[in-house]
């Protein structure tokens, strides 16, 4: 009887467990891997729109922009996994020191692409701003990087890579 009760009981916790996991998961892309939510809906997206007070017009502007960009930028971000698994693969086989420079270069590279893609982007999310939206703008940089150094300090980390 001891035995079925604790049978029982570990039945339905392990079943309310399986139930419950679900709802903690995030959402996965089609591959399964982790989805970001980035871009300019994600990571405070409309909340700057509303900050910056954007025009319609400056809204319709800027979703183009954004439009233009996604294919640029899935084809880079999809060079980079291959350059990724590649080096990874090399690794895995044992490849010489050369074979993996020369797959580390070209992941350099890509990631310098992908970073160079971005300031491009942010100069042209800046060009459509009006004089006094580059102002908020730059407050707001302002107030989050203090808040940003507050919270290190808080946690006992250097906000500058000169203090190492």
């Amino acid at each position: 009887m001891k035995s079925f009760k604790l049978l029982a009981g570990s039945v339905i916790l392990l079943g309310s467990v399986a139930l419950a996991i679900p709802g903690f998961a995030g959402e996965r892309g089609a591959k399964g891997e982790w989805r970001h939510h980035g871009g300019f809906e994600g990571h405070g997206g409309r909340h700057i729109e509303k900050l910056l007070d954007l025009t319609d017009a400056q809204k319709a502007t800027l979703k183009t922009q954004r439009e233009a960009q996604e294919s640029t930028r899935e084809a880079q971000q999809a060079k980079i996994v291959a350059a990724r698994d590649a080096l990874a693969t090399a690794v895995e086989a044992g490849a010489n020191d050369a074979e993996l420079g020369a797959l580390a270069d070209t992941l350099g590279k890509l990631h310098a692409e992908q970073v160079l893609a971005g300031a491009k982007a942010r100069t042209a999310f800046i060009a459509v701003l009006t004089d006094e939206q580059k102002q908020k703008l730059a407050e707001l940089k302002a107030k989050r990087e203090e808040r940003r150094n507050a919270r290190e300090d808080r946690q006992g980390r250097s906000s500058s890579p000169n203090d190492v």
